[in-house]
């Protein structure tokens, strides 16, 4: 390829390139015209790849300063403020633990949350839309946790909008845990107070009286007892022999409950 007087900047440019990708040991730099020759004329450069450099340097900025500004472009409005406090890193990490493991515990993090004035983090707002776009009563909460953020993301990202599914959620089922199946004998266990709950079900779990054919219900007790009882429960089920039959369903049953317990600390009040 040789470079021919009055070629543009464009075709001279690409004739660099070309050389470059070749290598000046295979090929000298194509020669210049006009103010880029005389710039690489009056430098005294002797070899080809030092030749090759001043002009790469001069092209590009002539190139440089020929770019035209392109047309104006609209300032990407901010959402709308949202005073309340962002809940703390450890409080977004068990949101996640939460979703993964506990998901029974999910509906009590988010009405916590909303009720005690926080916000969710940034960073795990479009995880939580993703989550509850089919479900109208936790996509509400979820909105509600998120603020303006929500509607702004949304707009930027039309995936993350709700599904239609022409329910439209009340105020009271939004504010209001749901119901979990607890069978009656096992009531009691819900409001009996703290050290009563937690000696009577680790001792059941230990004894065999409740085995693996009650964990679910055994779930939705822990998840529904007094606040105030999950400490000690977490104690007296940790507390059991690691040779006892119920050892495991007790460890599982120690994590939701030491789960909870953080969960509801975490989003305390400011």
């Amino acid at each position: 390829m040789t470079h021919e007087p009055g070629a543009t900047m464009g075709e001279h440019w690409r004739e660099l390139v070309t050389t470059a990708m070749l290598g000046t040991d295979r090929r000298d730099p194509p020669p210049a015209d006009g103010l880029v020759a005389d710039l690489v004329d009056d430098t005294l450069r002797g070899s080809p790849s030092e030749r090759m450099l001043a002009q790469v340097a001069a092209c590009a900025a002539v190139r440089r300063a020929g770019v035209l500004p392109g047309p104006a472009v609209v300032m990407l409005q901010l959402p709308s403020v949202d005073d309340r406090r962002s809940i703390v890193p450890a409080a977004v990490e068990r949101w996640h633990h939460i979703t993964t493991s506990w998901p029974v515990l999910e509906d009590e993090w988010m009405i916590t949350l909303i009720t005690n004035g926080w916000r969710v983090a940034p960073e795990a707002v479009p995880a939580m839309l993703r989550r509850h776009r089919g479900d109208p009563v936790r996509r509400a909460r979820a909105e509600l946790a998120c603020g303006p953020l929500a509607a702004w993301l949304i707009a930027h990202q039309p995936d993350l909008a709700a599904r239609d599914t022409g329910v439209v959620p009340t105020a009271e089922s939004v504010a209001e845990l749901p119901d979990l199946p607890i069978p009656l004998e096992l009531e009691p266990f819900v409001h009996a107070p703290p050290r009563q709950a937690a000696q009577t079900l680790a001792t059941g779990v230990d004894n065999g009286r409740f085995g693996a054919p009650h964990r679910a219900v055994l779930v939705n007790v822990i998840a529904r007892v007094r606040p105030d009882s999950l400490i000690d429960i977490t104690r007296s089920l940790g507390a059991v022999a690691s040779n006892s039959p119920g050892y495991g369903l007790a460890s599982v049953l120690a994590d939701l409950a030491q789960t909870r317990h953080r969960m509801l600390d975490e989003l305390s009040q400011p």
